[in-house]
Formats: C-alpha cells, sequence, structure tokens
C-alpha cells in the first residue's frame, strides 16, 4: 500500500511539473484551427469527412503546440531571457523542477508523435503533406531557436498567423478534401486575427522584462499603445472577418453563431487599459485565449450544422 501511494504521488509530481510547461491553454488555439478547417470541409457537399485524417491532424498540432511551448521554454533559459522573476514563463528550468535537457526531451518526444501522425497523413491523404509537415516543425524551431529566434521580433503575430492560422485552417480542410480554395482563405481569418491576438497579448504585460534582455517585439519597437490598438484590431477584426467571411460565401449564415462569443471582447480590451502591471494582466492574455476557443467552437458549430441541417 505504501509503494502504491508513493507511485500515486510521484505520478502527481511529474503531472504538476509538466502541466505548466505544456502551457495548456494555449493547447486549443492549435485544435481550433483543425475543427473550422473541418467543418467547412463537411459543408461543402463534394466531399465526404474523413474521421480517422482528422483525429491524426488535430493531434499531430496539439503536440506540435506543445512541443513549440517546450522549446521556447528551452532555448529562452539557454539565452538567459528566462529568469526567476519573468512574467509569462512557466518557470519550469529556472525553478529546478525540470533540466534543461529534460525538456529538451520532453520537446522531442512531442515532435516524435507528431512525425508519426505525420506520416499517416502522408500515406492517408497526400505525400504533398510531407512538406507541410517540415514547414511546421520548422516554424516551431525557427520561433525560439535558431540564430534569430522570431519570438524576439516584431514577426512572431505574422508567423503564427499564417501558421496556426491559415495553414492549419487549411489543412483542416484539405485532409478531407485534398484540394483547397481561397474560400477556405477568407473562412479562416477569424481564427488568425486570435491566434495572433494570443500572442500580442501575452508579449504586452512581458515589455519591459523583454526589452531589458534584449528582445523586440511588435510592442517594443512600436510602443504599448500601437501594440493595444492592433490588439483591438485583431480582437473585433475577428469578427468583422466572419461577416466577410459569410458575405463572401466562404462560411454559411451559420457560422454568424459565433457572434455569441462577443461579450467576451470588450472586457480584454478593458482590462489591457486598466493597468500596466504584468501580473495583473494575465487574466487578461487567458481571456484572448479563451475568446480563440469560444468563437472558434462556434464558428466550427455553426458550420457543422449548415452540414447536417441545413
Amino acid at each position: 500500500m505504501r509503494r502504491s501511494n508513493d507511485d500515486d504521488m510521484t505520478v502527481h509530481r511529474q503531472l504538476r511539473t509538466w502541466f505548466p510547461l505544456i502551457r495548456p491553454f494555449t493547447l486549443t488555439a492549435a485544435a481550433v484551427p483543425v475543427l473550422v478547417g473541418s467543418a467547412l470541409a463537411a459543408w461543402d457537399e463534394e466531399y465526404a469527412f474523413r474521421v480517422l485524417p482528422f483525429l491524426a491532424l488535430l493531434l499531430c498540432a496539439i503536440l506540435i503546440q506543445a512541443a513549440t511551448n517546450m522549446l521556447n521554454e528551452y532555448f529562452d533559459y539557454q539565452r538567459g531571457l528566462d529568469t526567476p522573476e519573468s512574467v509569462g514563463i512557466a518557470g519550469t528550468i529556472v525553478r529546478g523542477d525540470l533540466s534543461a535537457q529534460t525538456v529538451l526531451r520532453g520537446a522531442l518526444v512531442c515532435l516524435t508523435g507528431a512525425l508519426l501522425f505525420g506520416l499517416y497523413l502522408v500515406l492517408a491523404v497526400s505525400p504533398w503533406l510531407l512538406a507541410v509537415g517540415a514547414v511546421s516543425v520548422l516554424g516551431a524551431y525557427v520561433y525560439s531557436g535558431g540564430p534569430k529566434a522570431v519570438s524576439s521580433t516584431p514577426f512572431g503575430e505574422a508567423e503564427v498567423f499564417v501558421l496556426m492560422g491559415l495553414l492549419l485552417v487549411g489543412l483542416g480542410y484539405y485532409v478531407h478534401t485534398e484540394t483547397i480554395a481561397w474560400g477556405v482563405v477568407i473562412a479562416a481569418l477569424p481564427v488568425s486575427c486570435l491566434v495572433a491576438a494570443i500572442l500580442l497579448g501575452n508579449n504586452i504585460p512581458d515589455m519591459s522584462g523583454d526589452a531589458e534582455r534584449g528582445r523586440r517585439t511588435l510592442p517594443i519597437v512600436f510602443g504599448r499603445g500601437v501594440g493595444i490598438s492592433l490588439l483591438d484590431v485583431l480582437v473585433f477584426g475577428s469578427f468583422g472577418c466572419l461577416v466577410i467571411a459569410v458575405l463572401a460565401d466562404a462560411a454559411p449564415w451559420a457560422a454568424l453563431l459565433a457572434f455569441l462569443s462577443l461579450p467576451l471582447a470588450p472586457v480584454i480590451a478593458r482590462q489591457f487599459r486598466a493597468t500596466t502591471v504584468p501580473a495583473m494582466l494575465h487574466p487578461a492574455v487567458k481571456g484572448i485565449a479563451r475568446l480563440h476557443l469560444v468563437q472558434g467552437g462556434l464558428y466550427a458549430t455553426g458550420v457543422f450544422l449548415a452540414a447536417v441541417v441545413l
């Protein structure tokens, strides 16, 4: 009995250590685009919904996102950018909970799992997905690693806008249809806006510490005021993009179900203007991720309903 209790405690400690490291509130940012892209494929009457490729892509996207979060922690620690006083980090390495090499191995395990699911997609869907998978993994690496990490430049938001918005929604559509259309790109814009907003919202509270450590993120380069204004454009613009997608016939009218999430947007805007204290902005950052999840979930639900009912 004692050994069983000890084992339970060990498992509990492991979960408590690894859970913040993968930044679970960001994992939905990888899942939502796949759901939206798959819903758009189901709405297109020419194509059948393919369950196994959908699940494989969903798991692949989540594993790459988890690996990206681990690599971000690892490379930032290696460059001396993370300290126990840093605001926006899991702190797993700097607190001594895990060694840097253990975190790197965890990232490689996640990437290996993503590779296996990716190989299935290559065999089941199209060999072209091998190139797309390579771009995704490269994107995860250059975001935090390489000679000049994208996360330390003003281009981080642009990278996630493309890779975790346009590309991932497109892949969610492609695994069912083996084709792509401009309408899917338009329909992906709301998702792209909010995933970029998550990163921008995370960079704003970290401005002071990031600047001291030599980072040149978008709000540091252009100023806090511009950063918050751009955040408003991304958050409220995501709803405008929904309307554009519907009017362009890139999404069904039922997609406007996503407007039920609109009351969450003004709260975020007020929180970022209410304080400059980094720790007090954590709820606002998580609020953007929540909006991304709720809006994206309602968006996908509306499109699926249109596919099934209308």
